[in-house]
């Protein structure tokens, strides 16, 4: 249910639209009620309604300046509607400008109230059904990047994008927790409950294994998270390790790898977790296994910058349809593997890293993840690296990397139609917001600079100069059919600088506005004095 809180100092008004609408057929509740602005503004900070409804002319603060304080406060995040018993320009363009979603006079029209309420409610669920899915896309490059990170391939930008959610960390480790549970679908119940648990109830980052394990999950402790629990680190895994062995009634490890204090060590704090699993067996300690604890001198700290390398030329083989290069690439990454003599173990956390990355190579311009990642998870996830030849693994990998190179020509030619298509609509609808290439990127999940590529082929002019020239139109029918100054009407259609507006017009059009407004409004008197009676 859409929340709406109504405002107005009549009461005999408040309790008319209580009754002139049936809000609950229609998708709202009311979820208050206040005599004016100030009474409002604490209801709005408790109850946090979706809607506000507010008359302009109220004692103590009037609807105007609550419109004023709910902008400043929540910005785009809140919407409201203002009533009036009588209409005065100046109040329309100040609702504009705290961007009040609608303007009704009063006495209300029933019709004309349901129009309001239900196209806000078009699109508030639109709007809702967006931030869900950019919450969701949010999350999964989150993962990808916590990945990266624990594998030892990312970049500075990727670190840069994940230490926001870690804040002032200085001692991170990781985690990981494994069920000894032999059924399969229990195992990925117990993984799905051990990550709702983990995220309720001490709001830490939790992962799926992204090795093909369905009975692991890695979660990340740091230095703050410990600090906000009050616990130490043996202690908050005991609780932890407790808490987690109540879901099901079979066993469970915890390895808690090497304490690292940068997140761009972190690597060697996951790679630890499997040393410390390979030595298990020569160990009395149990079922909670700690780094410091362990006989470590036989760890071999593994190199993590020429791997990277390694598969940055397969995958760019791939991304620009070098398909007669993929071959030696796939071959140069096993020979890796046998010259540094790494283990099996650590060779398929390796070639998983690596599928998974394809995958999101592959799947980067499209939001219907699902297919491709079970096409992944029967085919090249499934082999067993260390049952394997050399020969065989390679070839393997060249197959599923020349079916990730075919589906990524799919998907660019798919990027060259639908997607255009897509970004020209929503230009129309949001043209007179503050949109460029890097908005639009993200919102189509489009690298910027491509997508300018493809724009500038398509219409055979720029991102920019196409925007302007949407703005500058729109501009002409404003200065045609209205009375709003200059100024404004350069804020109505996206330019936050009057003069610079002037300046896109006048090489656009070849006169100033205020050139144009006059030759317009001297057509018009001319056609007019024409007509006959």
């Amino acid at each position: 249910m859409i929340n709406v809180l109504i405002v107005d100092d009549e009461p005999f008004i408040r309790q008319g639209l209580l009754l002139l609408i049936d809000w609950r057929a229609l998708g709202f509740q009311v979820c208050g009620q206040a005599s004016n602005g100030l009474q409002a503004l604490d209801c709005i900070r408790t109850m946090k309604p979706d809607l506000v409804i507010s008359d302009i002319k109220m004692p103590e603060m009037d609807g105007m300046q609550l419109a004023k304080t709910v902008y400043e406060e929540y910005g785009d995040e809140m919407k409201m509607v203002l009533l009036s018993g009588y209409y005065e320009f100046e109040y329309a363009k100040q609702a504009i400008k705290y961007q009040v979603n609608d303007y009704i006079l009063k006495p209300i029209v029933k019709d004309e109230l349901l129009q309001v309420l239900e196209a806000f409610r078009d699109s508030f669920l639109e709007r809702t059904e967006e931030k869900r899915h950019q919450e969701k896309q949010e999350q999964i490059v989150l993962t990808q990047h916590v990945q990266s990170i624990l594998l030892g391939t990312a970049d500075q930008e990727t670190l840069d994008h994940v230490r926001v959610h870690y804040g002032n960390a200085t001692k991170l480790r990781c985690l990981m927790i494994e069920t000894e549970s032999e059924r399969e679908q229990q195992q990925a119940d117990w993984c799905q409950q051990v990550e709702v648990s983990i995220n309720r109830n001490h709001a830490g980052h939790v992962l799926k294994s992204f090795t093909g394990e369905k009975n692991r999950v890695l979660h990340i402790v740091t230095d703050l998270l410990l600090k906000r629990e009050a616990l130490s680190l043996e202690q908050y895994v005991t609780r932890l390790y407790n808490e987690l062995g109540r879901i099901q009634s079979a066993a469970i490890a915890i390895y808690a790898g090497k304490e690292v204090s940068r997140l761009d060590e972190l690597h060697e704090s996951y790679y630890s977790c499997g040393k410390i699993k390979s030595l298990r067996f020569f160990s009395a300690y149990g079922p909670i296994y700690y780094f410091e604890h362990m006989d470590t001198s036989v760890f071999i700290n593994q190199p993590a910058g020429r791997e990277k390398q390694l598969f940055d030329g397969l995958i760019q083989a791939i991304e620009e349809q070098r398909i007669e290069d993929v071959h030696g690439h796939a071959q140069a990454i096993f020979q890796f593997f046998l010259e540094q003599r790494i283990e099996p173990g650590i060779v398929g956390i390796h070639l998983h890293y690596l599928a998974y990355t394809l995958l999101g190579l592959v799947n980067r311009d499209n939001s219907d993840l699902n297919s491709d990642e079970q096409w992944m998870q029967s085919t090249f996830l499934q082999e067993n690296y260390a049952m394997l030849s050399m020969e065989e693994n390679i070839e393997n990998l060249c197959e599923f990397s020349y079916t990730c190179a075919e589906k990524l020509k799919e998907r660019q030619k798919w990027n060259a139609m639908g997607v255009l298509a897509r970004v020209e609509a929503y230009i129309h609808e949001h043209y007179m917001e503050n949109i460029s290439l890097k908005l639009l990127g993200e919102h189509f999940f489009m690298n910027s600079a491509y997508l300018g590529q493809i724009f500038k082929k398509h219409y055979g002019v720029s991102f920019s100069d196409y925007l302007n020239q949407i703005r500058i139109e729109e501009a002409t029918r404003l200065l045609r059919r209205t009375d709003y100054r200059v100024y404004e009407i350069a804020a109505m259609v996206g330019y936050r600088d009057s003069d610079y507006f002037i300046n896109r017009f006048e090489k656009i059009k070849g006169e100033t506005p205020a050139q144009y407004r006059k030759r317009a409004q001297a057509m018009h008197t001319s056609d007019s004095s024409s007509c006959t009676p």
